[in-house]
């Protein structure tokens, strides 16, 4: 049996606030009135999370992601990315699978029949009204033909970067906030991002892929040399 986690309130307001540049400045800037931002990311917070959360719940929410851009600027590089492993996939393709949560299983039931065909198994990322799917562009005309009718807006001419943290730097508090404005800093702008236990998984456009490869690697390896 399939086990679809569900997408919490406060991870929603992440993803949604840290996807948008704009958005993200003003945060840092301290020029956001949170109130009218939670009325703005309602919807989309419902879309993902199958749940109505009241203004306030996002008020909150939106003032804790606020907080952790505040304790990103006191964190030492070192300690975030220190002993992190840095991976670079280029030809990636970023799926959506827009279905009935009761469909979730099937689908997901489905990838895994066709899996032994596929050149590499996909990242699978369920959310609330929707299934993420990261995967090489060779796979994607196989899960085209098993899944088509539910794709919509794949994103093709995409990069992965994957970091596989050390134990410390996973308790580290926001660190996403932290990788997220460090490759903003340097033009490179991120479609998605996931947190795994131990991992992190950004999706960027092909042609920044090397840029913030050579950016996240440059962090690690100026720790390495205080060491």
């Amino acid at each position: 049996m399939t086990v679809i986690e569900e997408v919490s309130v406060p991870e929603a307001v992440r993803q949604i606030l840290t996807r948008s540049y704009p958005i993200y400045q003003s945060l840092k800037m301290k020029v956001v009135n949170f109130h009218a931002l939670a009325e703005l990311v309602q919807p989309e917070v419902k879309e993902m999370t199958h749940r109505d959360a009241s203004i306030n719940t996002l008020v909150v929410a939106i003032k804790r992601f606020s907080d952790t851009l505040d304790s990103m600027k006191k964190l030492e590089v070192g300690n975030v990315l220190d002993n992190a492993r840095i991976s670079l996939t280029s030809g990636i393709v970023d799926l959506t699978i827009k279905a009935p949560r009761a469909e979730f299983s099937k689908i997901v039931r489905d990838v895994s029949e066709i899996g032994a065909e596929l050149s590499e198994f996909p990242h699978i990322f369920p959310l609330a009204t929707s299934i993420k799917l990261i995967m090489p562009d060779e796979d994607y005309e196989k899960v085209k033909e098993k899944l088509g009718h539910f794709i919509k807006g794949p994103l093709i001419h995409a990069a992965k970067l994957t970091l596989r943290m050390s134990p410390s730097a996973e308790m580290t508090s926001g660190i996403a906030s932290y990788l997220t404005e460090l490759l903003y800093r340097n033009g490179v702008n991120i479609h998605d991002a996931f947190l795994g236990y131990g991992d992190i998984i950004m999706v960027v456009d092909d042609r920044d892929g090397p840029q913030a490869y050579e950016i996240l690697q440059r962090e690690v390896n100026k720790q390495a040399l205080k060491a």
